[in-house]
């Protein structure tokens, strides 16, 4: 059967992402809207690459424009984000299962910033199930660059030793743009296309990561 490392995006595909929630408490669509425009051109993407420092991201993330008082700091945003990190329904199951799996290594690739430790401090389980973490804050690169992925190959392909080859890495995300470079390198990349928090859609939630492993005839 062979060596397989099977990696997972973060938000939205292992993890509901907490950001929406916790803006949605502050802001109604309009103020959301709002917020954004207001947010400083490039200053996410660069939290993201570690390229500036928590303290900096909270003092420069609103533009230079006067900020509404109805605006919530980005720090009251992350402290709401944090009282609770939720599994989307069903895949702490299916993440469990394959960890027990001796012929399966498991890893996450996620842009995101320097508060994964955040994630990590809810969800301890994860640094267990998980040999790999990728995240874009310490490799100075985000998805979809072409760049990532091949850090992330070199990475695990080198530990991996003889039976590791491209084609054994399997990646799933719930961002199209993220998946053609793993392709083009010849990852096993996969589309998670369910958006929902409801506990009735967790069949077809895991089902999106066990039928394609099943077709393989890895699982």
């Amino acid at each position: 059967m062979g060596w397989h490392l099977i990696l997972f995006d973060l938000m939205d595909t292992v993890l509901a992402d907490p950001f929406f929630p916790a803006i949605r408490s502050f802001l109604d669509e309009e103020g959301i809207r709002q917020w954004a425009a207001l947010r400083r051109p490039g200053i996410f993407e660069a939290f993201e690459k570690g390229e500036i420092t928590e303290r900096e991201y909270f003092r420069k993330f609103y533009d230079d424009r006067p900020v509404p008082s109805h605006m919530p700091p980005v720090a009251r945003i992350k402290k709401r984000m944090f009282k609770s990190v939720q599994f989307r329904p069903g895949m702490d199951e299916i993440l469990k299962d394959l960890y027990h799996r001796d012929d399966l290594v498991l890893g996450i690739a996620s842009n995101y910033s320097a508060w994964y430790h955040d994630v990590l401090e809810k969800r301890p389980e994860l640094d267990s199930w998980f040999d790999f973490l990728f995240f874009s804050c310490e490799m100075g690169v985000r998805k979809p660059d072409n760049e990532y992925f091949e850090i992330i190959e070199q990475s695990v392909l080198e530990r991996s030793g003889k039976d590791g080859t491209p084609e054994s890495i399997w990646f799933f995300d719930d961002r199209p743009a993220n998946l053609k470079p793993a392709r083009n390198r010849g990852w096993q990349a996969q589309l998670v296309g369910i958006r929902s928090s409801d506990r009735a859609d967790a069949p077809a939630i895991q089902d999106e990561i066990v039928q394609p492993l099943k077709h393989a005839g890895i699982l």
